[in-house]
């Protein structure tokens, strides 16, 4: 099946609508400002430049771009880091 790149995805390159993300630098759009380290839900995911459609606990949107989060769970599962820096699934 052929992605249709136009349109919002539910996945894309191993995040996937549903995981919770961490901002790891400040955000800013019209309508206000997000700042680093909030944790936000991955509602879509928008090409061409690809970015994170997310929401927060208020319900706001934010756009922003794929190097300015973090994964913090993914699907329910939440991610453990080890000693040598890798990231492991923890269950």
């Amino acid at each position: 099946m052929v992605k249709l790149f136009h349109k919002p995805s539910a996945e894309h390159g191993g995040m996937a609508a549903g995981s919770k993300v961490r901002l790891i630098i400040d955000h800013r759009e019209i309508d206000g400002s997000i700042s680093a380290g909030s944790e936000c839900v991955i509602v879509a995911i928008i090409h061409f430049p690809t970015r994170y459609r997310l929401q927060d606990d208020d319900g706001n949107i934010w756009t922003v771009p794929i190097h300015s989060v973090e994964l913090v769970t993914s699907e329910g599962v939440e991610v453990v880091e080890e000693e040598n820096g890798e990231a492991d699934q923890g269950g």
